[in-house]
């Protein structure tokens, strides 16, 4: 063998080196930007998640609440039933958080899923009733009727703790929506 062909095959063997070189170093590029890629995909998955379930959360305890919120008016109205006066003050007090309510309803139905949304219309729902329970026990108690108010007074009861088994019932509902995200 000669010089030359030497060269030649020493030439060639660089080349070759130098493409698989090349080849390899271009392959684990890829594998490492597939992998970089994938990572990114999942921390911005992992973010949506929590998003998601930071969201749902807050709705949802925004929600129950301003139920226990509404609650309390109700019976600070059932204290003072026989109260004109202080009843349609109470009432008014009791009806801007009822509006505050209503948006939190929506907003905690939409968040979902469905068994949650049914749940968040029951409880509203049994609220809405507490409320014109306690608005009968206010007429009954102002018109002078004493056995017509025990009956409504009877009434609130019995809606009231229809109302809080209700709203223990979205409880466990949303914990176990929350559980899923």
């Amino acid at each position: 063998m000669d010089g030359n062909e030497a060269a030649l095959i020493a030439a060639g063997a660089a080349v070759l080196a130098s493409a698989a070189t090349g080849l390899s170093t271009a392959l684990a590029a890829r594998i490492q930007a597939r992998a970089s890629y994938q990572t990114q995909l999942a921390q911005l998955d992992h973010a949506k998640a929590q998003d998601r379930y930071t969201q749902r959360r807050q709705a949802y305890a925004d929600f129950v609440k301003l139920v226990g919120v509404l609650h309390s008016h109700l019976a600070d109205l059932v204290a003072v039933a026989g109260d004109a006066t202080a009843f349609h003050e109470k009432q008014q007090l009791a009806r801007a958080d009822r509006a505050i309510l209503m948006s939190a309803t929506h907003v905690a139905f939409l968040e979902g899923p469905a068994p949650v949304g049914e749940r968040v219309r029951d409880l509203y729902n049994s609220v809405d009733r507490f409320w014109a329970s306690v608005d009968r026990l206010h007429t009954a108690a102002c018109g002078g009727d004493s056995e017509a108010t025990q009956d409504r007074r009877q009434q609130v009861i019995t809606v009231r703790y229809d109302s809080r088994r209700l709203r223990d019932l979205f409880v466990e509902a949303a914990r176990g929506a929350l559980d899923d995200v």
